[in-house]
């Protein structure tokens, strides 16, 4: 199968999704990929596209002409995001690379990425915005700072109007949980929907051993570029993580994510803090940590930080928006808080207590195989071959071991 492949960044680590489905999917099927970013991809970015992908075009979008794009949006009915992503550039590359090589399908990773394809391609389209933005902006406009609820309103507002437009301009829209998906489906009900939810690499996060860990060491990993992820940690250092140290005096607390240091300077002399910014590998800090937080506020999806956290063993301490519709019970995979009070309490008995550490994380890791990033792409590629009308795959090298499946796994709703 031939797959056009178009995303509005640079596929790398902290690019989830692309990260880990390119190279599944590339084991049967040719990927051309169009990367749009402001920023080229950089020499290692290079070799590890051309490793997996036949063909790899980048087109440089600026940031200034995006935020230009923007502006002239604001009195009109266009999303900023959509207008900041607009590129005929981009939309002539497609254009171009879809003559030359006839996809049997094009795979678009965003709504935003919607803004590279020309409007008349007879191959079918699979859009992945993996979030829904309308639910994204109403969470952000409730928690957010004064100027970020200013945005999330306008946001909100036009996403409202058009995120159901969207969604009917693909053949298939994908979405990493039931209620963003039911958000969009209440605006566009005539489309076709499909959970295909995030993963993690089993592999790559093996379970550790109890020695690993460092006594009374919480952490928190995760992109500090991300808007939600800044907002759980300063909810986790302003209200939170003082009260855990009145209760366990010598609980330090690491983050780990790109941009960290740049964004947590306030708190850089905080005692027990410790920051550091991006690493190629965040194991070895999953792995030393005692606990592992999720504390979100705002954002939509389900958060990777659980399923690391769970396949590497070091049990983990959530909000429920963090856990979005993955079916996960407090105190049998993880626990869940409701409110600050909660998440230290909840914080301080996992600290204290080895016993209920281990038994946690036995069952969280035992019920994380079912989302290994092997699963998730088998069902991506199910899904990829269903709407180009292709017969499903007789191979014998399959990219899902046989003893591995979803829950769940009819994850079509019309």
């Amino acid at each position: 199968m031939k797959i056009l492949y178009l995303v509005p960044f640079v596929p790398w680590e902290i690019r989830v999704r692309s990260f880990n489905l390119i190279p599944r999917l590339a084991r049967r099927h040719e990927i051309y990929l169009v990367c749009v970013s402001g920023a080229e991809p950089t020499t290692e970015q290079r070799e590890w596209l051309n490793r997996y992908c036949r063909r790899t075009m980048y087109v440089r979008h600026p940031h200034w002409r995006g935020l230009a794009q923007a502006l002239c949006a604001l009195p009109t009915k266009t999303p900023l995001r959509m207008a900041y992503a607009h590129s005929k550039a981009a939309q002539t590359v497609v254009q171009n690379l879809y003559e030359e090589v006839r996809p049997d399908v094009v795979y678009l990773e965003r709504w935003r990425a919607l803004e590279f394809l020309p409007r008349k391609l007879s191959a079918p389209i699979v859009c992945d915005p993996t979030d829904s933005m309308m639910l994204y902006n109403r969470r952000l406009m409730e928690r957010g700072a004064w100027w970020e609820k200013v945005v999330g309103w306008e946001e909100y507002t036009k996403f409202r109007r058009e995120e159901g437009e969207l969604a009917g301009r693909a053949d298939a829209v994908v979405f990493c949980s039931r209620v963003d998906l039911d958000c969009v489906r209440r605006q566009a009900p005539g489309v076709r929907y499909t959970i295909v939810p995030n993963g993690v690499d089993c592999d790559r996060y093996w379970f550790k051993s109890p020695r690993d860990e460092n006594p009374a060491q919480i952490v928190f990993t995760g992109s500090l570029k991300y808007r939600p992820n800044r907002h759980a940690v300063e909810f986790f250092l302003r209200g939170i993580f003082p009260e855990v140290r009145k209760s366990v005096p010598d609980a330090t607390f690491l983050v780990v994510g790109n941009g960290a240091p740049k964004a947590l300077t306030r708190f850089r002399d905080m005692p027990g803090v410790h920051v550091l910014d991006f690493v190629p590998d965040l194991r070895p800090y999953l792995a030393q940590a005692t606990v592992a937080v999720a504390p979100l506020t705002i954002g939509a999806g389900v958060s990777n930080k659980l399923g690391e956290g769970f396949a590497v063993g070091t049990p983990v301490v959530a909000t429920p928006l963090a856990c979005g519709d993955l079916p996960v019970q407090s105190g049998d995979q993880l626990l869940i808080a409701e409110n600050p009070e909660q998440f230290t309490a909840h914080v301080v008995t996992l600290l204290k207590d080895p016993d209920q550490r281990r038994q946690i994380a036995a069952r969280a890791r035992r019920f994380v195989q079912h989302y290994d990033w092997g699963v998730i792409a088998a069902r991506m590629e199910d899904l990829l071959r269903d709407i180009a009308g292709l017969p499903a795959d007789p191979s014998k090298d399959p990219l899902v071991p046989a003893e591995m499946v979803l829950p769940n796994s009819d994850c079509f709703a019309s």
